[in-house]
């Protein structure tokens, strides 16, 4: 009886302090989950954070609202990494459409010529316009190799918007005159795109809409290809006037006639 007494009393002993001890241990065990779980709380924390990042907005533009030609007011429209519109200007250029710009050459140096306005430039916007083709009118009324309005057409001295060379005159008069009112090569773009009206109204600002918004970044990356072209025709045109240069003046020393 003695020694289950005593063993009653040890076990009694026992809880008693581990009931002491309780209120202490609970904390601290809870304490160093917590501790434990930090690390990988603040990684996945970190992971989300950079996930998020990687995923923000690189850029913001107008957007808009409603309608082809107006809006209310600007929207922005958020492009991200891989969007469609962030590579609108990087669009591979149509080999028929390059063909058919580079054989109007002759008429578009005229036009430059004319105008002081670059031929490379009136080649981007002949290639955004219309590829190059004469025919082309668009459901709007546009017409031509440059798509003028017959209005702005006949302001600008064309009587037959699909004659090509009054076409391109005309369209290189009218590009002349927003570069001169703008004073900024994107704003005469957006400002042949969706007319002088609407980069005024929206503060000689590149108007909020997303056809327009497209146009500029193509045509001055089209405007960057054709003077790179040129440029390279340039120089090929020099090395085959030196190579045939040199082969005359080897004639010449060797006394052969020609």
């Amino acid at each position: 009886m003695r020694g289950r007494s005593v063993t009653r009393w040890g076990i009694a002993q026992r809880e008693t302090v581990a009931n002491r001890r309780s209120p202490l241990l609970l904390p601290l065990v809870a304490m160093t989950a917590v501790i434990l779980a930090l690390p990988c709380h603040a990684q996945t924390a970190d992971a989300v954070v950079r996930a998020r990042h990687a995923s923000d907005v690189v850029m913001m533009i107008g957007g808009m609202t409603a309608g082809d030609d107006a809006v209310a007011k600007p929207v922005p429209i958020a492009i991200q990494p891989g969007d469609s519109k962030s590579r609108v200007a990087a669009r591979p250029l149509s080999a028929s459409a390059v063909s058919r710009v580079m054989a109007l050459s002759p008429l578009i140096d005229e036009a430059s010529q004319l105008t002081n306005v670059d031929s490379a430039l009136l080649m981007a916007v002949i290639d955004v316009e219309s590829q190059g083709n004469p025919r082309a009118v668009s459901p709007k009324g546009a017409t031509g190799l440059m798509q003028l309005m017959p209005a702005t057409g006949a302001r600008h001295g064309a009587s037959d918007l699909f004659d090509p060379r009054q076409n391109i005159a005309a369209g290189a008069r009218y590009l002349k005159a927003l570069i001169g009112q703008f004073a900024d090569l994107p704003l005469a773009l957006a400002a042949y795109n969706a007319g002088e009206g609407a980069v005024q109204k929206y503060g000689r600002q590149i108007p909020p809409y997303v056809e327009t918004m497209n146009y500029v970044p193509r045509v001055m990356a089209r405007y960057q290809w054709y003077r790179n072209a040129a440029s390279s025709r340039t120089a090929a045109m020099v090395r085959e006037v030196s190579r045939d240069a040199r082969e005359r003046l080897m004639i010449v020393g060797s006394g052969i006639d020609d």
